[in-house]
């Protein structure tokens, strides 16, 4: 006697709920490691953002030898400095410290400038 069934076995139905949690499970962890990606590339943009200003300030003044820093505002500290050098140019450098995903991470800009 012949039984003709249709449908699928515990053991089919459990392999597929697996596979799909797997997969459900690797697109979750894409995605935290995307957020954490983009907090990481606002937070360098926005250090950037304040060493460019910086860098433009410097330059607009005159030449002088000078150095700073500020203090944490916005999750920055920030450090830069004009040197004179020789033939009438001045070193510009700005060093901008920041957290990024628990990590202390820097964007450094270094520019001469003719006096």
């Amino acid at each position: 006697m012949r039984f003709n069934r249709s449908g699928f076995t515990l053991i089919e139905v459990l392999v597929a709920v697996v596979l799909i949690d797997v997969g459900l499970l690797a697109l979750v962890a894409g995605s935290a490691v995307l957020v954490r990606r983009a907090a990481e590339v606002r937070a360098r943009s926005t250090a950037l953002r304040a060493a460019t200003n910086r860098i433009q300030l410097l330059g607009a003044q005159p030449c002088a030898a000078a150095a700073g820093s500020t203090g944490p505002s916005r999750g920055l500290r920030e450090d830069w400095s004009v040197v004179l050098q020789a033939n009438d140019v001045r070193e510009v450098l700005d060093r901008v410290t920041f957290t990024a995903g628990g990590d202390t991470r820097a964007v450094v800009l270094r520019t001469r400038l003719p006096c």
